[in-house]
């Protein structure tokens, strides 16, 4: 894997496409475009077969092509089945998976009030995966390593000590349902018109209801509204309604609160794995930290 400023290169392409046709033997037939990012590099390679994509993450991202090929395999219904994987190499390699319900046009609250309980399907066909999940390398962020990734943020990013809060959020989170894949930058941008889910490269284990963080809080900023309004609070009850064997609703409610507050630890660590070398993001990590001071359960987005 090169450095960040050798992907993207006229040279680095060449022998992605190289790559590409030795284990697939698709070739392109038209303009090659290319998307440059601070935390990863994708092709869209027109072939005689429809368009397909090359992702290649960062190094701090490279969890997400373990993890999407082992997603294709425990839950082929819910991602993409990869055309090529090379965990060595960081590169990943997807057929064109058309639309998001973003891009078609959806109404957003209602799409994510669809989309939401089948993830939630999805994290609880995931759970008994963790162990393989995190030999992947895909960052641990369940409840009993919240204190540690806590003090990890603290000493990459500093900010004031919230330990007791971040170990008070951790404990109750702990035991109630079992951690699972938390996808962290679930968005209308990543749930697919086709029902699937795409763009894992954030992903880490956490409690399950951490991703709510991203969903409804994209959600809310979309649409202008409150936290409590029902363009927010319908998906969620949506989402909850998969978890009600495991606790009465209201103790589902209160604890995705605490899990969206305690969602802010990771999401402030995969800024400095995923942009740290971007100028753009250098007060994202920061930023997104100081979240765990506000009040409002959705302001770590």
């Amino acid at each position: 894997m090169g450095t960040v400023q050798e992907r993207g290169t006229p040279g680095w392409r060449d022998e992605v496409l190289a790559w590409i046709a030795d284990v697939t033997g698709l070739r392109p037939v038209g303009e090659v475009t290319q998307r440059h990012r601070a935390w990863s590099t994708v092709l869209r390679v027109p072939t005689a077969d429809g368009p397909v994509w090359l992702k290649e993450p960062v190094t701090g991202m490279a969890a997400e092509v373990g993890l999407h090929a082992l997603l294709a395999r425990v839950a082929p219904d819910a991602v993409a089945t990869p055309l090529a994987v090379d965990v060595e190499r960081h590169r990943l390699l997807l057929p064109d998976t058309g639309p998001s319900v973003r891009d078609d046009g959806s109404d957003p609250s209602a799409a994510l009030t669809a989309a939401l309980p089948r993830y939630a399907d999805l994290q609880r066909r995931l759970a008994p995966h963790l162990a393989a999940m995190a030999a992947l390398g895909v960052p641990d962020a369940t409840p009993p390593a919240l204190p540690a990734r806590y003090a990890e943020a603290v000493a990459t990013i500093g900010g004031p000590d919230r330990t007791a809060e971040v170990r008070a959020w951790a404990d109750e989170l702990a035991g109630t349902v079992p951690s699972s894949l938390d996808h962290q930058d679930l968005h209308a941008g990543n749930v697919l018109a086709d029902g699937r889910f795409a763009d894992w490269g954030d992903a880490v284990l956490a409690h399950p209801f951490a991703s709510l963080l991203v969903a409804l809080g994209s959600l809310r900023r979309r649409l202008q509204v409150t936290t409590d309004d029902v363009a927010v609070t319908r998906p969620r009850d949506a989402y909850l309604e998969v978890f009600t064997d495991v606790a009465p609703r209201d103790r589902l409610v209160h604890l995705s609160r605490v899990a969206c507050r305690a969602a802010v630890v990771a999401r402030a660590l995969t800024w400095t794995r995923g942009a740290s070398a971007d100028p753009r993001f250098v007060d994202a990590p920061r930023e997104t930290l100081a979240a765990l001071g506000d009040p409002d359960w959705l302001a770590g987005t």
